[in-house]
Formats: C-alpha cells, structure tokens, sequence
C-alpha cells in the first residue's frame, strides 16, 4: 500500500477531519468547562446548605443547654469545636455577641498540611486570634453585612470570598440558628476551599481531554483508511487514464463504488469503450483508405498504361497499317471511356457519400421508377436475349426521392444481372408489400464474395467481371442508405443472386390527405 501522505488529497483529507475534531473539541471542551463548573460549584452549595442546615437544627437543638453553660456567647463552646472537628467542612458559628469561633486546632493541622505539601501559591497564615471578637472583627466587610443580614432578617446565604484567618479561598454558606420563640440566636458560617472544587473541575477536564484525544487518534487513524479508500480509487483512474492517453484503450477501471467517485469510473470505462471502438473503426478506416488507394491506382494505372502504350507506338511509327491503327485508336477509345465511367462513379460514391450533398427529393411513384429501368435494360440485354419482366403488386407505391438516383441504383443491379446472365436467361424484377426484388439465374457468387459485394472496388474472381470497376454496388448502397432503405444480397454459385431492397413506409397520397382535411 502506498503512502497516503503521498497525496495530497489524502492529506487534505486527514487534516480536515482532524481540525474538525479539534475545533469541534475546543468548542466542547469550553462548553463542558463552564457548565460543568458551574454543576459542581452548584452541586457543593447544595450539599453544603443541606450540611448546614443540618448543624443549624443540632445547634438549635441543644441551645437550651448550651445558653445554660454561656448565655449568648454560645461561640465560645467546645461544643462548636467538637461539631467543626467532625465535619470535613470548616465549621464557624457567629452567636447574638458576635463572638466567632475560630478552632485553633484546625487551623494549625492546615498549616501543617499546607507546609507538608509546598502550598507556595497562598500567603503566610496569619497568627489565630486572640478572641472570638477579634475573629469576627477582621471578617471581610460583606462577609458581616451578610451575617448582620442573617440575623435580622434570617436570610440563608451563600458566598465566595478569600478567608483571612483561612488563608484561602472559600465558599462560605450561612444559616440561622433558631430558639424555640423563632429568634435567630447565631449563624452557622460552613466552609469549604474553593481549590478542591478546581481539583474536581481539573479532574473531569482532564477526563474530557484524554477522551477527545483517544477521539483524536480515532479519527487519524479512520481519516487515514477512509483517505486510502478514497485516492486509491483515483490513483486507479488516474493510472488507466494515462494508459488511455498512451493509446492503450483496453484498460478499465472496474471499480465497485455506489458514489460519485464510483460514477466517475464507469464513465471513464465507458469513455475507454468508446475509444476503443473509434481506434477501431479508426484502423478500419485507415485500412479502407489504403485499399482505395490502392485499388484506384491499380484501376487507373491499366487503362492510362494502355493509351500511353497505343500512343508510343503510334508515334514511334511502330503502327503503320490503317487497320492496326484504327484497332489502336479504338482501343483508346474505350480505354478512355473506362476512365470516365471510373470517374464519373468515384465522384458519385464521394458526393453519396458526403451527408452534405443534397439530392432532390419529392413525392413520385416508385413502381414507375421500376418500369423505366426495366424498359432501359431492356435493351442492355437484346445481345444476350435476356428477358426482364416486372412483376408490381400494387400501384403506385409512393415515397419521398429522387428520382434520377434511384432509377441509377436500380440500373446499376439490373446491368450487373445482365453482365452475369447466360444467354437467353430471365431477370425478374418484384415489388411485394415494402419489399423490392430483383432475382437473376447467372453464375451467382461465392459464399466468401457475399458479404463484401456492397464494398468499394470489391471484384468477384471470375471471367465477367474483369472490365468492373467495384464501385456500382456500393453507389448503390449509398442511393439506398440516402433514402432510408436498406440492401441484402443472397447468391449461390451458378444458381443466381437475389438483390432485396427493404423499403420506407408508403407516402400518403394527397386525395388521402384532401378526405381527412
């Protein structure tokens, strides 16, 4: 298999599906970021109010005995300590004297831990206070409007701010602490460090990332498959249609794909087809054309050798006798006349067959056609004593032509009849339906010779056609194929030859057309 690198289509291709993914993962992984951040930080404050609540209903619970032991500074209880030490959440209670506990104890295990791990990224802890009022004093402003807030009102709140005496950033969830007379006695502060949330935010990035990037090498590897499948294709048409230029029109691609690309190919294997078959016909034409060279030089070469020989020897005084030089001046004579006629139907045949050369066509009678060559052959045969008879089941037969050319085809088979008759013989000329026969009894032709009768300059071997030029029948074929018919030719040899011309559908004739109007 080749390098897919190698092409460019294919690289294309692998560097599309990859920026894809990559976009389409940046956008994701955007979108994911933010809201997953937000679900965890939303999913913290829940828990974190539920906790909360749940130390505001213990406190409230046991707040009789709790004002027993301290009146309203309930803060300074080891009870709130107890509470904060068994939460994994820092717990803070601000009671009615705004007195703020602060557990000491838990702040120094987080230093420790802070130390033991090379937190470098916060500032140095400050020294614990050295009273619950001074922990509340050094609150941040909004933090106390929010607890002052809390106590009037008994608003639940919740909050995202740097601790000073945390040394952190937290999130901070406040609840009120209710008598049983519905007065807020104190406020629960709850809190959490916001880096453990950027610890679990991190985490699910980081999960999202190894997935895209296991997408990634996914879709590389797919897009290099998919690439290969694709411009392998190409590289096959490609290949073949190089071939083709080369002229080697046999090559097909043969390609099985249901899609544009697959459509492509059967195309270019219909365009190879169809090349073949014009190099073809190409080669057959070429070959015509050197056998028509060749046969038109061999015809005009015998007659021109002749008259110049006659001449030679005229002038040279070879010839004396006036009856040797009356036998050579008609010689010449008819030497020429061959060459007219030779002329006269390669002019013909060429003009037939130019598409461009108009013939006169108009409505006539096809059976009188018929009986005029008849009557003309006729005479041809009165040496020989042929009979030529017409044998026409309807009149008339009407189509569109012309007349002169179609009388010169039908001549053209009856003096070929007549030429290969015997003596006293008969012709039979029959008009059947739209079929149009004309039949002799002469020598007939040999299997091999049938099926090229109607080629230019084609000769049958035998002694009556020695002075034929090859071209009346394929004039012929040419006034048929011109008037939309169609020749067939049957012969057995010393049997006879059968000439059968299809003819077009009968005209309608104008007293037809003057009955319908």
């Amino acid at each position: 298999m080749s390098w897919p690198f190698k092409n460019k289509i294919a690289l294309k291709l692998m560097l599309c599906f990859t920026a894809v993914l990559v976009i389409f993962g940046l956008i994701i992984g955007g979108v994911f970021y933010q809201f997953f951040k937000e679900h965890i930080v939303e999913s913290k404050q829940r828990s974190m109010r539920v906790q909360a609540q749940r130390i505001a209903t213990s406190i409230s619970s046991n707040l009789p005995l709790l004002e027993q032991h301290h009146g309203d500074g309930i803060a300074k209880s080891n009870f709130i300590n107890f509470i904060d030490n068994l939460n994994q959440e820092i717990v803070w209670v601000v009671d009615s004297q705004r007195n703020l506990n602060v557990n000491k104890e838990r702040m120094a295990r987080r230093m420790q831990w802070r130390q033991k791990h090379n937190d470098k990224h916060n500032h140095p802890f400050p020294e614990p206070p050295r009273d619950p009022k001074e922990a509340f004093a050094k609150l941040p402003r909004h933090i106390k409007e929010r607890v002052e807030n809390c106590f009037a009102e008994g608003e639940s709140f919740t909050i995202e701010e740097y601790n000073v005496w945390l040394n952190d950033i937290m999130l901070t969830v406040g609840e009120p602490v209710y008598d049983t007379q519905g007065k807020v006695k104190a406020v629960v502060l709850l809190h959490s460090p916001r880096q453990g949330l950027n610890k679990a935010v991190w985490e699910g990035l980081q999960i999202l990332l190894i997935s895209l990037g296991a997408a990634l090498a996914l879709v590389i590897v797919l897009s290099l498959v998919l690439s290969w499948r694709f411009t392998r294709t190409l590289n096959i048409m490609r290949d073949n249609a190089e071939q083709l230029a080369d002229r080697h029109y046999e090559v097909r691609n043969n390609v099985t794909q249901k899609d544009e690309v697959g459509e492509l190919a059967r195309t270019l294997d219909v365009l190879a087809e169809r090349l073949q078959l014009a190099d073809e016909e190409s080669q057959k034409l070429e070959k015509l054309r050197r056998e028509f060279i060749a046969n038109i030089s061999h015809e005009l070469r015998t007659p021109v050798t002749v008259i110049r020989g006659s001449l030679e020897a005229l002038r040279d005084g070879v010839v004396t006798e006036p009856a040797d030089v009356a036998e050579f001046h008609e010689q010449m004579y008819n030497e020429s006349l061959f060459l007219q006629r030779l002329i006269n139907d390669l002019l013909d045949l060429s003009r037939l067959q130019n598409t461009d050369f108009p013939i006169e066509k108009e409505p006539l009678d096809l059976c009188a056609v018929v009986q005029d060559a008849v009557r003309g052959s006729r005479r041809l045969g009165l040496e020989k004593e042929i009979t030529i008879t017409a044998k026409l089941d309807k009149e008339p037969y009407l189509l569109n032509g012309d007349y002169g050319r179609l009388r010169q085809m039908l001549m053209i088979f009856l003096h070929n009849s007549i030429k290969f008759s015997s003596e006293k013989s008969s012709i039979e000329v029959e008009l059947a339906g739209n079929k149009l026969k004309l039949s002799d009894h002469g020598c007939g032709m040999k299997a091999e010779d049938v099926p090229h009768a109607f080629d230019r300059f084609y000769k049958a071997r035998n002694e009556q056609n020695k002075s034929g030029s090859g071209l009346g029948l394929a004039i012929a074929k040419q006034i048929a194929l011109r008037h939309g018919m169609e020749l067939s030719l049957e012969s057995e040899l010393g049997k006879g030859t059968t000439i059968t011309v299809q003819l077009p559908p009968e005209i309608a004739r104008e007293d037809e057309h003057d009955e319908q109007a």
